[in-house]
């Protein structure tokens, strides 16, 4: 009998279409290529970004990750479709603008300064795509303590 139910539930998840498997819809999130991103605006010109880290070191141990939301306002469709192509480019560049700001700029529990990384995001921003006009928007930035 638990066979045959397990065959049975088997084939209704193969007729199920995919999207529906999600718990019902209307928690916000978009999948995107494996990814979930939080649907924040319903605007063409937004980009969301993977969630971008960083390790907070104090007395030489791990105390924490410093984790960031954001995403890209790039009204101008060229540019939008060139920051699309360079988001690897783009990544290595958060990457590394956030590991100098959490290993030179915070210090261990304090609140981190968004403005600073709003700043050191839209820099890295501008250098990797050679021009203005993406605007970088942060969404959330936490610490999760070790």
């Amino acid at each position: 009998m638990k066979h045959a139910l397990a065959a049975l539930l088997s084939s209704l998840l193969l007729t199920i279409p995919a999207d529906a498997l999600g718990g019902g819809g209307g928690d916000g999130d978009e999948e995107s290529g494996g990814r979930r991103h939080r649907i924040i605006t319903s605007s063409d010109d937004f980009i969301p970004l993977d969630p971008l880290t960083a390790t907070v070191h104090s007395d030489f141990r791990l105390r924490g990750i410093l984790h960031i939301e954001a995403g890209l306002d790039i009204p101008d469709s060229r540019l939008r479709h060139r920051a699309e192509r360079l988001m690897p480019r783009l990544r290595d560049r958060y990457v590394s603008a956030l590991a100098m700001y959490a290993g030179a700029n915070y210090s261990y529990g304090e609140v981190p300064d968004a403005d600073r990384i709003s700043d050191i995001l839209q820099q890295a921003t501008d250098e990797a795509l050679g021009e203005s006009g993406a605007e970088v928007l942060l969404g959330m930035v936490i610490i999760h303590d070790n």
